[in-house]
C-alpha cells in the first residue's frame, strides 16, 4: 500500500494537502486498510517525544485516532457517512524511546452510529507498549446546498 491511503476510490479528497496536515506530520506508513483492520508504522524522531526522550503520549493517541478514522470513513464514505472521533483511551505499557513503531488495528464492535477500534503499539523487539482504544462517531454527511 502506499504511504498515503488518501488516493484511493473509498476515500474522500482532502480538503487540504495530506502532508500539510498532523498525519502528514506524524510520517505515517500505511501498509494495510480495511473495513476492519488498518496497519501503519512510523519511525519516532525528537519532535514526537517528551523532554525526557520518551514518545510522547499526544503522538500514540494522534497515530490511533488518525488510522481509526482514516479505516472507518474508507468503509463508510461510499455510503454518504462521514465520521468524527468520540474518545480516546490509551494504556501505556512501556516507554519507546526509539526507532520503528509498529501499530496495528482491529475493529472491535460496530453499529449504525459509532465503531470502536483497539490499536496496539510496539517497538522494534516487537514488544507490546500501548493500547489505544478510539470511537469513532458515524454520521450522515452534510449535503452541500445546490448551486443555482
Amino acid at each position: 500500500m502506499s504511504d498515503w491511503p488518501w488516493g484511493s476510490d473509498t476515500l474522500p479528497s482532502p480538503a487540504i494537502p495530506p502532508e500539510r496536515t498532523l498525519e502528514g506530520f506524524l510520517g505515517l506508513e500505511w501498509i494495510e486498510l480495511t473495513s476492519t483492520s488498518a496497519h501503519v508504522r512510523f519511525r519516532t524522531r525528537e519532535n514526537l517525544m517528551q523532554p525526557f526522550g520518551l514518545l510522547h503520549g499526544g503522538t500514540v493517541s494522534a497515530v490511533a485516532e488518525s488510522v481509526a478514522s482514516a479505516a472507518t470513513v474508507s468503509a463508510v464514505w461510499c455510503d454518504g457517512l462521514t465520521v468524527a472521533g468520540l474518545s480516546n483511551t490509551a494504556s501505556f505499557l512501556r516507554p519507546i524511546t526509539s526507532g520503528t513503531v509498529d501499530v496495528a488495528a482491529l475493529l472491535r464492535h460496530r453499529d449504525q452510529r459509532e465503531w470502536l477500534w483497539s490499536h496496539e503499539f510496539r517497538d522494534e523487539r516487537r514488544k507490546l507498549c500501548a493500547i489505544v482504544d478510539v470511537l469513532i462517531a458515524v454520521r450522515p454527511r452534510r449535503r452541500e446546498p445546490e448551486s443555482a
